[in-house]
């Protein structure tokens, strides 16, 4: 239950003002369950949650849930406004590593699936930054500041060969 109650708190998270269908939420969180008892389960989830956060109005909409963002702030939607500025110092300060890393939802291959395609979306978009960042402090010679940007690159994604020719490049 509590892994369920997180899962659903980390959807909505990454949803942020768009929000999520309860369908979606079912389907991802409750892929083998009865749809009746799915619903259930997510009413009696959302109502604890309430309960125990002392917080009557946490989950917006109806169909369409969502957290509240007068009462929860996430890193996710922080780490998403920072790279929608431009602002790479915040995102990289953000980005802490894999999303969810080490976090399973047993009997939900679609929420892995989920978690798996966020990861590599939040990856990508941090390395993003810092390869921009690492051309920028490139082109105005500072040395110092693109070989930080590029390791931070090869941090994120070691795999990608361009962050590491970068890195070479710049040293």
């Amino acid at each position: 239950t509590q892994r369920r109650r997180l899962a659903v708190l980390v959807l909505l998270a990454v949803a942020g003002d768009r929000g999520l269908s309860r369908d979606k939420v079912l389907a991802l969180i409750w892929p083998e369950s009865e749809p009746a008892r799915a619903r259930h389960a997510l009413a009696q989830l959302v109502y604890a949650e309430r309960r125990d956060l002392e917080a009557e109005n946490l989950f917006l909409g109806v169909k369409t849930l969502r957290l509240n963002p007068q009462l929860i702030q996430t890193d996710v939607a922080l780490f998403e406004q920072a790279c929608g500025r431009g602002d790479a110092g915040a995102a990289i300060a953000l980005y802490r590593g894999a999303f969810l890393d080490g976090f399973h939802l047993p009997g939900s291959l679609e929420f892995e699936h989920w978690v798996e395609s966020q990861r590599e979306r939040f990856a990508a978009l941090a390395a993003e930054m810092s390869v921009r960042e690492a051309r920028a402090a490139g082109s105005r010679g500072d040395r110092v500041g693109a070989v930080s940007w590029w390791r931070e690159a090869v941090r994120v994604d070691r795999y990608r060969t361009e962050h590491a020719i970068g890195l070479m490049h710049s040293m």
